[in-house]
């Protein structure tokens, strides 16, 4: 868990709607439908997302000795990128128009620029790792509480949407904000303690 690192940066969930009697299978199931495929070096896909096993980050079987433990499913939301670096391939481009202007004594036009840059995009793409980024997430079977271990609203949003379409039900976000009445929010102001004292 992330805690170990020194990171507690959550979001917290309440499951809410019915739950099969079967949760193993049910969650099983769920998380399978919307499970980590990896980026296809030859299609034009920058980004892959999808459910892993926490403990193997490139296992997707969800074998119940591996998601869970205890009355607590573990398992990880995965990120991949892969992406062209821009100096590799402005430094790419350059080196092969300097040749192409040696051998034929012009510089290169439009078309044959753009021809290199999608040839050399290919070339580099397929020597390219994909940067992969984990992001742990629990489900509390008793209490139905979720927590998404990032900070990323963005992951924070297509983890809840993932898991909403996966295992139809709805996540409703716990934090102090939701607990309050519409309008509080704005009338809330710092305490005077906040305010260091004029000297």
């Amino acid at each position: 868990m992330p805690i170990r690192r020194g990171s507690v940066n959550l979001a917290r969930f309440r499951l809410e709607g019915a739950i099969p009697k079967d949760v193993k299978k049910w969650l099983q199931k769920g998380l399978a439908k919307t499970s980590f495929e990896p980026i296809d070096p030859k299609s034009e896909d920058e980004r892959a997302a999808g459910f892993v096993e926490l403990e193997a980050p490139e296992r997707v079987e969800f074998a119940a000795g591996n998601l869970f433990h205890g009355l607590h499913a573990l398992f990880a939301w995965r990120v991949d990128r892969l992406k062209v670096p821009a100096n590799a391939m402005r430094a790419g481009l350059l080196q092969w128009s300097q040749a192409f202007e040696q051998k034929n004594g012009r510089a290169p036009g439009r078309r044959e620029r753009s021809e290199q840059k999608d040839t050399l995009k290919k070339a580099l793409r397929a020597k390219q790792a994909p940067v992969t980024k984990l992001f742990e997430i629990s489900i509390d079977l008793t209490s139905r509480d979720v927590f998404v271990w990032a900070t990323s609203r963005t992951v924070v949003e297509e983890v809840q949407g993932a898991l909403e379409s996966t295992l139809e039900l709805k996540l409703i976000p716990r934090v102090p904000a939701a607990f309050l009445p519409a309008g509080v929010i704005d009338t809330l102001m710092p305490t005077p303690e906040l305010f260091p004292e004029a000297s």
